[in-house]
């Protein structure tokens, strides 16, 4: 029985590419379909509520080309896009995953954190340590190993 995989992306064009590949890859193998998942972060204080994670649009956009992107490669897919208040964008993946009763979330990793040597960053950081299912986090290929048919992944399971 086929299930889904949550492919989280975010308006950095950067990290999606290679977790989009990688999330192919997998499907490809396993029939599952596949849920692209962008989930926009606002502030709320003194100012009003805030969109503070991309521009109006922007993460639609993403979440548009990604489906068409897997869908041209012969994957079921389908984008969804949520809300999220400032730091809590890991658990809303999360929750989407539970809804979907997802068997692997997947996303990239800008390798930007406050320790220099973390892989990965706070989002995949914090969805790595929150799971109750495995997750697949896919580094962006630096400018050496962009030419690899397969950027190497980090995974986890709990």
């Amino acid at each position: 029985m086929n299930k889904a995989i949550v492919l989280a992306v975010d308006a950095d064009k950067r990290h999606g590419p290679a977790a989009a590949d990688m999330t192919a890859a997998l499907c490809r193998d396993s029939g599952d379909k596949v849920i692209v998942l962008h989930v926009h972060e606002f502030a709320v204080g003194r100012w009003g509520r805030m969109q503070v994670d991309c521009s109006d649009g922007q993460g639609e956009a993403v979440v548009h080309q990604v489906v068409t992107d897997l869908k041209q490669a012969g994957v079921t897919a389908e984008g969804e896009i949520r809300e999220a208040q400032l730091g809590h964008i890991a658990r809303n993946i999360l929750a989407a995953a539970d809804e979907h009763d997802a068997r692997m979330i997947v996303l990239g990793s800008g390798g930007h954190a406050d320790l220099p040597h973390l892989p990965f960053g706070s989002v995949a950081h914090r969805v790595l340590h929150l799971a109750r299912r495995p997750v697949l986090v896919v580094p962006q290929p630096s400018g050496t190993d962009e030419a690899q048919s397969e950027p190497d992944a980090v995974a986890a399971a709990d």
